[in-house]
């Protein structure tokens, strides 16, 4: 099955990089646009970005809680020193 897509006012910025991107990868830039289309489609849900704060402040509830007890109290240099391992 094929079909057309045309993408306009696409940003020189944005098409600069797909362009440096297609060609890191050896193709073309509409193969390398087919395949970052393919991949965002095939994206599980859990991993698409959020689409509202509130989705967003939901699933950071859902993990605020597995490190709180460890480090509740530090700020983050010492929590990165931490899981560095500085000493």
């Amino acid at each position: 099955m094929s079909s057309t897509l045309t993408i306009r006012n696409l940003d020189e910025d944005v098409k600069r990089k797909l362009r440096l991107r297609a060609a890191s990868h050896q193709r073309s830039m509409e193969a390398e646009a087919r395949e970052i289309l393919a991949a965002a489609v095939a994206m599980p849900e859990a991993f698409a970005p959020p689409r509202t704060p509130e989705e967003m402040r939901e699933r950071l509830k859902a993990v605020s809680g597995i490190w709180k007890d460890r480090y509740e109290g530090k700020t983050t240099d010492q929590i990165m020193e931490e899981l560095r391992g500085d000493d």
